[in-house]
């Protein structure tokens, strides 16, 4: 999301300075035989929403917007953008980036203060791709941060998370744990990337233009068998 976001813009700038063009058509969707994958979009503060009924015509079924990040940020555009989602027809969800230098109780009661259970439809997502910088932490102090806000997650709201990270570092922390969650896979365009990810529900595959958007958004697709109603939260 953030982080990925990020890299992905840097990338993008070289490739236009390098006289290429870019356009939707040249990210192929893998499809399931008989089925249309399901699209939706992750968006923080940083994005520029024009008109949520166009977004919800071209295609988008579902975004989820960013909430809060580490114990005291909370983004000023959450309430307003679901608030539109919804009323455009779209599914909302929230997520919360996890960091590393406070603990996870401080930062799940951030979230939660900002996303109530009747504001979202889907799952809450726990965006866990990178530590703080200065605030590293040990493979078993990681693992045991983020079951910590995951645990609050499912007592709060009666369902894990979904975790949202890279391949990298599902197989670094995560692999073997947290089989009670569904997961997000963050790497964009890395179209084998998902291969060993058990688990996976989502996968954030490329970053594009949307109708209604200004800019490029995070663009996502539902696995393969996967129905937005298996990521309801009710």
């Amino acid at each position: 999301m953030k982080f990925f976001h990020s890299v992905f813009i840097v990338l993008f700038a070289v490739t236009l300075m390098a006289g290429c063009t870019c356009s939707r058509e040249r990210y192929v969707i893998p499809k399931t035989p008989g089925s249309t994958p399901i699209r939706g979009i992750d968006i923080s503060h940083h994005n520029i929403i024009n008109d949520w009924s166009d977004v919800a015509e071209d295609g988008v079924s579902f975004v989820f917007a960013k909430a809060t990040e580490g114990a005291t940020y909370q983004d000023n555009k959450f309430t307003g953008s679901i608030r539109g989602a919804r009323a455009a027809g779209l599914k909302v969800g929230a997520y919360h980036f996890l960091t590393t230098s406070s603990s996870a109780t401080a930062q799940f009661d951030n979230f939660k203060s900002v996303v109530k259970k009747s504001d979202i439809d889907l799952c809450p997502v726990l965006d866990a791709e990178i530590m703080t910088k200065g605030h590293a932490m040990t493979d078993k102090e990681y693992v045991k941060h983020v079951r910590t806000w995951v645990d609050l997650c499912k007592a709060h709201y009666g369902k894990a998370p979904i975790l949202y990270c890279s391949i990298e570092h599902y197989r670094k922390y995560f692999k073997g744990h947290f089989k009670d969650c569904k997961f997000w896979c963050g790497d964009v365009d890395a179209k084998k990337s998902y291969a060993d990810l058990v688990h996976w529900v989502m996968w954030q595959y490329t970053i594009g233009p949307v109708k209604g958007s200004a800019g490029y958004l995070d663009l996502n697709m539902l696995g393969p068998g996967v129905k937005l109603t298996d990521l309801y939260l009710k």
